[in-house]
């Protein structure tokens, strides 16, 4: 990895090298032609033309442009020694062979920033890949709640401790999102999560498990009556919260959807597995009519 990081930096300071070279060399011709001023002006912003679309591009579009420029300039060359009688000399030769050189130097300028915004690219996708934390809510997404699940099942098992795992969607939350745009949606799922923590517990851990159709998850160390009290300050204080200063000026109903299992086969040793357990909390959420 340093010798390829070694590698393009030499060339991409071998391409500026060059760069400055050609052109000197160019400026120099066009400035000693003067039988061919006006031609050689606008080659020469044709030139750099070329070298912005290279640069902002590939080398491949960069070279395909050439090629149209360096047509075009041929025609026009063969057009004036058949109609004008124009002699061939080394000068009409001179964009030909420069235009290529220019879009070769520029990618090799180029070359060393598209391989760092590869590698970017390739460490945001690493990042996203194994990050365990939201960065909009700041909640433990799915990936951690697979982890801990494991943890609290074996917790289950060895300490004869009652375990459960709410489930915990926003009924018409689709619909929400179409209302509040891109805009204010972020605002929306920030006030939602600060009133789902002031309803737990400070031992509690509230998930992120899904970010599309929001879905929360909770693991409760409690009873199905002690689930049931969880749910019910929830609701309430979801129905208190006033959410208009962010929704203005529509009205938006929060209706949840709440799924508990009370995993009965986690207490009594029985092999459950966290994905298995994390499915049947949504099943019942599903039961949840409203």
């Amino acid at each position: 990895m340093a010798k390829m990081k070694n590698r393009d930096q030499v060339l991409s300071d071998m391409g500026i090298v060059f760069f400055l070279v050609l052109t000197f060399v160019t400026i120099t011709f066009t400035a000693q032609d003067s039988a061919h001023y006006i031609q050689n002006l606008v080659m020469l912003n044709v030139t750099f033309l070329v070298i912005l679309i290279t640069y902002f591009s590939n080398i491949t579009l960069g070279l395909v442009t050439n090629g149209i420029v360096i047509f075009f300039y041929i025609s026009y060359t063969i057009f004036l020694v058949l109609v004008n009688g124009e002699p061939l000399t080394a000068s009409s030769y001179f964009w030909i062979v420069l235009l290529p050189l220019f879009t070769y130097v520029v990618s090799l300028m180029t070359g060393r920033n598209l391989a760092l915004q590869n590698r970017v690219k390739e460490l945001e996708d690493e990042n996203v890949s194994l990050s365990t934390v939201d960065p909009a809510t700041g909640l433990r997404n799915f990936r951690t709640l697979i982890s801990d699940a494991k943890i609290f099942i074996g917790m289950s098992k060895r300490g004869q401790i009652e375990l459960s795992l709410m489930m915990i969607k926003f009924r018409h939350y689709k619909e929400i999102k179409r209302i509040l745009g891109e805009e204010r949606l972020p605002l929306f799922i920030r006030q939602m999560t600060e009133v789902m923590h002031r309803s737990l517990r400070s031992e509690d851990t509230l998930y992120l498990v899904e970010k599309d159709d929001i879905t929360f998850g909770l693991f409760l160390i409690t009873d199905t009556a002690g689930t049931k009290i969880v749910e019910n300050r929830i609701r309430s204080h979801m129905k208190s919260e006033e959410f208009y200063t962010i929704t203005a000026p529509y009205e938006v109903e929060i209706d949840l959807k709440i799924g508990v299992f009370h995993c009965d086969e986690c207490k009594s040793g029985e092999a459950v597995s966290p994905l298995e357990f994390i499915e049947k909390a949504r099943k019942e959420m599903e039961y949840d009519v409203g």
